[in-house]
């Protein structure tokens, strides 16, 4: 088995998103990972809380986008471009547009996902890709 790293934990959540399949990257997490998001009211603590989560969202994308192309959401990998400069992070998407919505900064401790944030892209900055792994 490969060392999970920051880079490595972006590109599973990218697949997972682009997927809408997201199981690969919830056995990343650490038993008590946590999740924080600038647009969810309290952090998500454990791999149940979190894995409850993000099945709910991809559930209810996978059932909506498909008649509504506003809902489709698409993941990035890109480097951040200020803060803690070159760090590896995903850009969120959503509908037809390519502006980014949202910055996700990963945390890695003893080859599991501690720790994800999901936060305004303007925080961290985007050196975008073009790379959307599937």
């Amino acid at each position: 088995m490969t060392e999970l790293t920051e880079e490595s934990a972006v590109l599973a959540f990218a697949r997972a998103w682009n997927r809408l399949e997201p199981e690969v990257f919830l056995e990343l997490l650490a038993p008590d990972a946590r999740y924080a998001s600038q647009w969810v009211f309290e952090e998500l603590v454990g791999v149940s809380a979190i894995s409850d989560y993000l099945r709910s969202k991809m559930r209810t994308v996978r059932a909506n986008a498909a008649n509504d192309q506003s809902l489709r959401v698409r993941v990035e990998v890109g480097r951040t471009g200020h803060g803690s400069y070159d760090r590896p992070c995903a850009f969120m998407t959503q509908g037809k547009g390519e502006d980014v919505q949202a910055a996700v900064v990963f945390k890695v401790c003893d080859d599991r996902i501690s720790r994800y944030d999901l936060c305004i892209p303007q925080i961290v900055g985007a050196t975008r890709t073009g790379l959307f792994p599937i």
